[in-house]
């Protein structure tokens, strides 16, 4: 059951006569006021809302159908006045299709890969020579030494051994066995004119 105070409270914000000292000092005073109060505003806002919604339903077929008849007198009235002075256009002939030319069929080039008869260029080496032993495998005996960047001809191979692939190779006279990782397939050099 409500409070006298909270009664008295109600009964005063219906009234719209606040008592200070009661609003200050008493809380179910102050309680029962804000809530009536609250409740006021509310209603105020929902009777403009209401009354602006109505007008809105009252107003909106009206600015449809003078949206519409605008969009109409641009659209079908405006573009008939500028059309009596356009020419109307003639037709033009279609350009002749002329058949493609059939691309001339290209030769294959042959990948370049390490096989025997093609050429290498040792790389890798960081600037120190490539290594060529007597046969396949980092425990056979050293034959011959080839500078990095230099072009060698793979006369056999591969054949493994010590986890690498191994290929015979010829430079001026001087063959070994080198490790293909040092081995980057290139083209047969030009051979020079006398």
């Amino acid at each position: 059951m409500p409070s006298e105070m909270f009664e008295r409270g109600r009964r005063d914000a219906e009234a719209d006569a606040l008592d200070e000292n009661y609003y200050q000092y008493y809380y179910d005073y102050k309680l029962a006021y804000d809530e009536v109060m609250r409740n006021h505003r509310r209603t105020r806002r929902q009777l403009m809302l209401g009354r602006g919604g109505r007008l809105l339903l009252r107003t909106l077929p009206i600015l449809l159908l003078l949206v519409a008849a605008s969009y109409a007198s641009y659209r079908y009235i405006v573009p008939a006045k500028t059309r009596a002075g356009i020419p109307t256009p003639t037709r033009t002939p279609r350009p002749t299709l002329v058949p493609p030319t059939p691309r001339p069929a290209e030769t294959p080039t042959l990948e370049l890969a390490l096989r025997p008869g093609s050429f290498a260029m040792v790389t890798g080496t960081d600037g120190a020579a490539l290594l060529a032993r007597k046969g396949p495998g980092k425990d056979k005996p050293v034959v011959a030494r080839f500078p990095e960047g230099t072009t060698v001809k793979l006369i056999e191979g591969p054949q493994s051994a010590n986890d690498l692939q191994w290929w015979r190779i010829e430079l001026e006279g001087k063959t070994g066995w080198s490790a293909a990782p040092f081995l980057k397939p290139v083209k047969p050099p030009t051979p020079a004119n006398p």
